[in-house]
């Protein structure tokens, strides 16, 4: 009898028998290779990036304080950094001379007053009764007498000594005082800075190539170097319309919380 016709059935039965666990295996080694695969990103995924640029917070209100007339300052009492409210005193020139042109210039006043008086007298109206004195004749007798005139000139005085006396013209904080005790000053000339500390904005630029990507209303995040722990949301309120020599854009945002954000810091915005 043929020996081969037994071996023939025999190794395929062997070589069938070794294959299935094989199969198993690479088909469990399958199954593990793509259950550790990363799903593949976007395209808008991979092109989304994070913009990051250094700015400065400033206050949206900073009022510079002058004097609106010549004179010599007194006693500068005032404090950097301290508050103040509008209407409060923040400087006081020396007001002698100004308190005596306006006592003489109201003694002019009643004189041209009384010249007035006596012209419409002389005209016939009675002293007491100048109420029934028609609108022209009245304005007559006062450009005659020099009453007008007087009255301007007291009015100017008073202004004058007013505002020798300058005050707060906003509610805030004092920074940037110049003013020097009984140092002489100009009209326009600043004294300090009135900052409002409750309404910042950060200033900061960012380059041309990416400045499709900010419009008025677009939200950023802004941390501070003193406290980088913290974020903050501003909301971008201008674009500026020049490119500078180096390509950038200005961009201002207003922040919408200000704790522990003072003007003048340096803060990185994120995008």
């Amino acid at each position: 009898m043929d020996t081969r016709l037994f071996i023939l059935p025999l190794a395929l039965a062997m070589i069938s028998s070794c294959g299935e666990p094989q199969k198993g295996v690479a088909q469990t080694v399958a199954a593990a290779q793509a259950a550790t695969e990363k799903p593949a990103l976007s395209e808008s995924a991979a092109q989304r990036k994070v913009l990051i640029s250094t700015g400065v917070i400033r206050s949206a209100n900073e009022i510079m304080v002058y004097s609106r007339i010549e004179g010599q300052l007194l006693d500068v009492n005032l404090i950097e950094g301290r508050k103040v409210k509008a209407g409060d005193t923040m400087f006081c020139l020396d007001d002698w001379e100004l308190k005596g042109k306006v006592e003489v210039s109201e003694a002019s006043y009643e004189q041209a007053r009384l010249r007035t008086s006596e012209i419409l007298v002389g005209q016939g109206y009675k002293r007491d009764n100048l109420d029934a004195v028609p609108e022209s004749t009245m304005q007559y007798a006062k450009i005659k007498s020099g009453e007008n005139t007087c009255l301007s000139e007291l009015e100017f005085n008073r202004q004058r000594l007013e505002k020798a006396t300058i005050k707060a013209p906003v509610s805030g904080v004092i920074t940037g005082i110049k003013a020097v005790s009984y140092a002489f000053v100009k009209p326009g000339e600043t004294l300090c800075k009135i900052v409002d500390p409750y309404h910042l904005i950060i200033e900061f630029s960012v380059l041309e190539t990416e400045l499709r990507k900010f419009t008025v209303g677009t939200v950023v995040d802004v941390r501070s170097i003193a406290y980088s722990e913290v974020e903050h949301k501003a909301t971008v309120r201008s674009i500026g319309s020049v490119v500078d020599e180096s390509g950038m854009v200005r961009v201002e945002a207003e922040l919408s919380d200000c704790e522990n954000l003072l003007p003048g810091m340096t803060a990185t915005v994120i995008l």
